[in-house]
């Protein structure tokens, strides 16, 4: 996790005595000066916070009253969430004698008054909740509470929760800690909240704030994701859940276009979309434009025309929200020059934002081809995930910065060399490693976590996804169609081959020259006849990508041709 806001409650943990401890505000202010914005949380009124804090643009928001109030001093606004109960309420409370204060919003007591306040509430009708902390009560409006008014501060700064640690110690809390990537119960905090957190300071006060936000500056704002955020990939082979961190790790998907691969991939991108970390998809195929049925995605490249690639960090920050670029109506040459422009302007804006968490790259093989001049530059903030079919086409530079691998079945002969030489590289030392390639056939795939002192692997069965998959398949394959229409294949004697349908076609392929596959592979003669033709625009995507990689130096698949063509044809 790459933190890039920390959210610190008032009393109890980020205040000594009353006021805050200085301690703190020196640590705040060397991570504000490194990009990190900083949330004072309180349950206090805002008139409370700044006299006890005296300037509040120490802080790049105020989330005072539980949530119900959000200052933002730099901007020198306020803005208030819901309205406080009416005076006839507050008048039957002095009536009772019973002993409040308030503010914006808020109504603050005691809890030993618990009992004549929801009496009041009952009769009075008020669409309120009473939220404790400690021996403190509050009376707010129904779903007020520190994670809403939080949510608004970050909305309103371009920040995102998956970025963020928030510390505390009681009951109003907790709200807060859900939201966050990361809850830390202060020195004393309630046993309950300290159980609930994922991590603990070991001093008392401001001091055990301060110590972990400069540990945290150490190691240059990253710190390992907490058990709770994990995703869930599937089943193993006794039924147990296989999951990985929901960040501080970089993934590759390995496969066969027909072997789960990009299943996979989507069952990734889809939970994380629901754990509302925010992804962009870089989708050369037009492979993952279905993701654009969940909540919070945007799809470009085909209804609505892709953004210019400086424009993508305005879009991610001033929105909740995961893109999907499909590139598919680009040229080969153009698609290579908007990813080189787009990785730039979204690692930048990682880096200061931490915004988007995940950028997805399928066909990695395209963009990060061995044979380039220029490698991908890895910031370290963003977390990575590859997608491809030709794994050994891939820069060795993505590989170094992978520590977990997706593995599917292939029966490309040099791929399956390729990930035999993976396992057995960085796989536990009792692999063996025919058994573990013969375990993920579909719909099994393999999960390889890299570690230098426990290497991990497991064979799991894919879950359930949300959104449909990118495939259809065609029923007839016997249509003839006319001369003109027909495919030739240039054959080493000379003497050309004719296919009127795709039955021909696919007899053809397997009696081919290796020679004839490669010429017409390299020129991209079956994709433009499957889309021109045919007007199969699927089956030209698949075979284009085929195309690619020959022409990337990888040698003619027959296999692979004929298992595209099955895949979409009844032969």
């Amino acid at each position: 996790m790459y933190c890039r806001v920390l959210a610190c409650d008032f009393d109890g943990t980020g205040a000594t005595d009353g006021r805050l401890a200085p301690e703190v505000v020196a640590a705040l202010g060397k991570a504000r000066a490194q990009g990190v914005a900083a949330l004072l949380v309180t349950g206090r009124v805002l008139e409370d916070v700044e006299a006890l804090c005296g300037d509040l643009s120490i802080f790049d928001a105020v989330v005072a009253e539980n949530g119900a109030v959000v200052c933002l001093p730099q901007q020198q606004r306020i803005i208030q969430l819901g309205e406080p109960p009416s005076e006839h309420f507050l008048g039957e409370l002095r009536a009772r004698g019973v002993p409040f204060h308030v503010g914006a919003v808020i109504v603050g007591s005691w809890d030993r008054h618990a009992a004549e306040v929801l009496e009041l509430i009952r009769r009075f009708a008020i669409d309120g909740q009473l939220i404790f902390n400690r021996e403190a009560m509050m009376l707010l409006p129904s779903g007020i509470n520190k994670a809403i008014g939080t949510s608004r501060a970050l909305e309103e700064l371009g920040r995102s929760e998956r970025n963020m640690i928030a510390f505390g110690d009681a009951e109003n809390d907790l709200p807060l800690f859900a939201l966050s990537e990361i809850g830390v119960a202060a020195r004393g905090a309630l046993p309950t909240i300290a159980e609930q957190a994922d991590d603990r300071l070991t001093q008392p006060g401001g001091a055990g704030v301060a110590q972990y936000i400069h540990r945290l500056l150490e190691q240059g704002g990253t710190i390992p994701s907490p058990p709770r955020r994990r995703l869930v990939l599937g089943r193993d082979l006794d039924g147990e859940p296989v999951s990985i961190p929901g960040s501080g790790i970089n993934l590759m998907i390995t496969g066969d276009p027909r072997s789960g691969k990009s299943w996979l991939a989507g069952l990734v991108a889809e939970q994380l979309i629901d754990q509302r970390y925010r992804l962009c998809v870089i989708d050369p195929e037009g492979d993952y434009l279905s993701l654009g049925e969940r909540p919070h995605v945007l799809t470009f490249g085909h209804d609505l025309a892709l953004p210019e690639p400086v424009a993508l960090p305005r879009i991610l920050r001033s929105e909740p929200v995961s893109l999907v670029l499909s590139l598919a109506s680009l040229s080969q040459d153009a698609q290579a020059t908007y990813v080189e422009a787009a990785l730039s302007e979204l690692e930048r804006c990682c880096t200061d934002t931490g915004i988007p968490q995940w950028i997805l790259v399928d066909e990695a093989q395209y963009f990060f081809h061995n044979s380039f001049l220029t490698n991908p530059r890895f910031a370290g903030t963003a977390n990575l995930l590859f997608a491809t079919y030709r794994p050994s086409l891939v820069s060795n530079k993505v590989f170094a910065a992978v520590k977990g691998h997706l593995i599917t079945h292939t029966t490309v002969e040099e791929e399956r060399y390729f990930i035999t030489s993976l396992l057995r590289s960085y796989g536990p030392p009792d692999i063996v490693v025919s058994e573990a390639l013969r375990q993920i056939e579909l719909p099994r795939a393999g999960l390889l976590l890299e570690d230098p002192t426990y290497p991990r692997w497991q064979v799991f069965t894919p879950g359930a996804r949300v959104t449909a998959h990118a495939h259809h398949a065609r029923k007839y394959a016997d249509t003839r169609l006319p001369e003109d229409k027909a495919f030739r294949f240039l054959h080493a004697n000379g003497v050309p081959a004719v296919a009127h349908n795709m039955m021909e076609f696919h007899s053809a392929i397997q009696t081919a020259t290796v020679a004839s596959l490669r010429h017409h592979l390299t020129r991209g003669d079956f994709s433009r006849w499957a889309a021109d033709v045919l007007g199969d625009q699927e089956l030209a995507r698949g075979l284009h990508k085929i195309e690619r990689a020959v022409v990337d130096g990888a040698a003619p698949d027959r296999a692979e041709i004929l298992a595209h063509i099955e895949d979409h044809y009844r032969i």
